[in-house]
C-alpha cells in the first residue's frame, strides 16, 4: 500500500504536468497561453498573470512552513495573497512560468526527503496539519485551472 504523502505526491505531478484524469495540466495549459493575453481581465477582476502569481504565492507559503518559518503567512485577500502583476513581454511570461515550476521542484524536493509523519505536525504559526495543506495544493491548482482556461477561451476575445 502507497504512503500518503506518496500519493499526495503523485497528485501534485499528475496535475501539475502530468496527464490527469480531468483533462489538461496545470503546465499544458499554462505554455497553450499565448503572453499577449495573459493581462486580460475578463470575468471579473483577475487576469491569468494575476492567477499564476496567486498560485505561485500559496506555493511559497507552503514552502515556508515547511521550512518552519513560524512568522510568514499570507493575509487571504492582502496583497501577498492577490498581487499584482503585468506582463509586458513574452520574456516575462516565461520567467512568471519558470517561478512556478521552481516552487513546484522545491515542494517536491522536500516531500520526497520525509515521510508520512509529516502530514501529522502542525503548521508552524496555524492550526490545522501539514495533511491539510499538502492535499489543497493540487485542489487550489485545479480551481484556478478553470478560471485560466477560461479567461484564455477564444469567447470573448
Amino acid at each position: 500500500m502507497k504512503s500518503e504523502l506518496k500519493i499526495i505526491i503523485e497528485n501534485l505531478v499528475e496535475c501539475f504536468d502530468g496527464e490527469p484524469w480531468y483533462g489538461i495540466s496545470v503546465m499544458e495549459k499554462l505554455n497553450a497561453v499565448p503572453w499577449q493575453k495573459v493581462n486580460e481581465k475578463r470575468y471579473g477582476a483577475k487576469s491569468i498573470a494575476v492567477l499564476v502569481q496567486h498560485i505561485i504565492n500559496w506555493r511559497i507559503f507552503c514552502l515556508r512552513k515547511l521550512q518552519g518559518d513560524l512568522d510568514y503567512d499570507l493575509i487571504i485577500d492582502g496583497p501577498t495573497d492577490w498581487s499584482d502583476v503585468h506582463i509586458a513581454s513574452e520574456g516575462e511570461w516565461e520567467a512568471l512560468k519558470s517561478t512556478l515550476v521552481e516552487t513546484q521542484t522545491e515542494i517536491l524536493a522536500m516531500l520526497r526527503k520525509t515521510d508520512d509523519s509529516l502530514l501529522t505536525e502542525q503548521v508552524p504559526g496555524k492550526k490545522y496539519t501539514f495533511n491539510v495543506i499538502l492535499t489543497s495544493i493540487a485542489q487550489h491548482d485545479i480551481y484556478h485551472l478553470g478560471q485560466i482556461a477560461m479567461l484564455n477561451s477564444k469567447e470573448g476575445s
